[in-house]
Order: C-alpha cells, then structure tokens, then sequence
C-alpha cells in the first residue's frame, strides 16, 4: 500500500485536526425553521482539506500526527526510511499528514499541495 506525505504548520493540534479532519458545525437549537435545519444538515460536514484536495477521502485511511518523534512514526511507515530522511529537521516544527491509498480514488485523484499542507509525495509503506 502507498502513503501520501504532506507537512503542515498548526498552532494546536485542534487546529490540524479542524482541517485534516472533517467535522460537524453546531446543530441549530430548536426554534430555527425546518429549512434552517435541512441547510445545516446539507452544508455538514465541513472537511477543509478534502475541499481544498478537491478529491474524494475517506478519514479512516487518513492520520495527524501532531505530538511525539513525528519523523520515527514517518520512518516506521514507509519501507525505505532513507527516502524521507530530508524531512526529519521540517518535522520538528510541522504536523506530518499521512494518507493512504485506501483514502483515496487512485484512479481519479491527483493529490497536490494547498494552501495549508506542503505535499512531499508518495511512498511505498510498511502496511
């Protein structure tokens, strides 16, 4: 199985998780009209990085490593650790981003760089 690499600085790991993650804005209190509640409920979730990939993903297959030695997890997870050795100094400052294949229509998606996240490519992994 492949693993798609990306970088990306954060202030908390909330604040990665907000973007790697998808996630549910507030439900509406009960006193909003039904047509509020069907424009909640169609406008959720919010997945930033999925719209900014502009790819379908699946977060079951998808990791934020946000804490702890990042590029040892790295290392761990691709079959040739010296192919990312170049990262281990970016690593100390960014989170690491992992998606893996399974995420991902391989087929169709082109994974690339945004705004947020810096793409260091894809690798063969341990798994």
């Amino acid at each position: 199985m492949k693993v798609h690499v990306f970088l990306g600085e954060f202030e908390t790991r909330k604040d990665a998780t907000s973007y790697t993650e998808s996630y549910w804005e507030t439900e509406p209190n009960e006193a909003v009209s039904d047509r509020d509640y069907e424009i909640w409920e169609n406008s959720n979730p919010k997945w930033k990085m999925k719209s900014d990939l502009n790819c379908y993903l699946d977060g079951d297959f998808i990791e934020t490593i946000t804490e702890g030695d990042k590029f040892e997890y790295l290392c761990g997870m691709i079959q040739n650790p010296k192919n990312v050795r170049h990262l281990k100094s970016e690593l100390d400052k960014k989170a690491l981003i992992l998606i893996f294949e399974k995420a991902i229509d391989s087929n169709k998606s082109k994974l690339k760089s945004t705004e947020i996240l810096e793409y260091k490519g894809v690798f063969e992994s341990t798994l």
